[in-house]
């Protein structure tokens, strides 16, 4: 495979903790994200010829996109999967993603990008009034069937 067959994607998951809630920096709009409803992860691609660190490029990417810049950056996994990307499926080169935490502070942003509630888009984290009742209604349920499911007794 030739590397014209492969794309490098940087993703970042910005967060600001808040005295309220956790908050994520979203782009309502991305220039590079194949259309799809909802907001979007600031991203980029990484571009050898321009970016001299993986690191660098997100960075860049960040405040490019959103107009602030970022402290404390860790990167967290990388998503490989062949056909993972619908572009690959249309014949698009096959896209590797990196994902980054990148923390900094809730400040307004600009362009498109905008705060939003952490517990938004994972509400079975949000423990303020009580345990959430998705926990109960299909988390442990999901849990309890795929042990039970389970003939190994060591596993379960």
């Amino acid at each position: 495979m030739s590397s014209a067959d492969t794309s490098l994607v940087l993703n970042a998951v910005i967060m600001a903790v808040t005295d309220d809630v956790p908050r994520l920096l979203m782009l309502e709009h991305h220039e590079h994200a194949p259309a799809h409803e909802g907001p979007a992860l600031p991203f980029g691609p990484f571009e050898p010829d321009r970016h001299r660190t993986l690191e660098i490029a997100l960075r860049g990417w960040i405040e490019e996109q959103t107009g602030l810049p970022v402290g404390y950056v860790e990167q967290l996994y990388t998503f490989g999967d062949r056909n993972r990307d619908p572009s690959e499926r249309d014949g698009g080169p096959r896209v590797i993603s990196v994902g980054y935490l990148a923390l900094t502070r809730e400040a307004p942003p600009s362009g498109d990008a905008e705060w939003r509630d952490a517990y938004d888009f994972l509400p079975w984290e949000d423990w303020r009034s009580g345990r959430p009742a998705s926990v109960g209604a299909a988390i442990l349920p999901a849990l309890e069937h795929w042990a039970i499911g389970s003939a190994d007794a060591a596993e379960r």
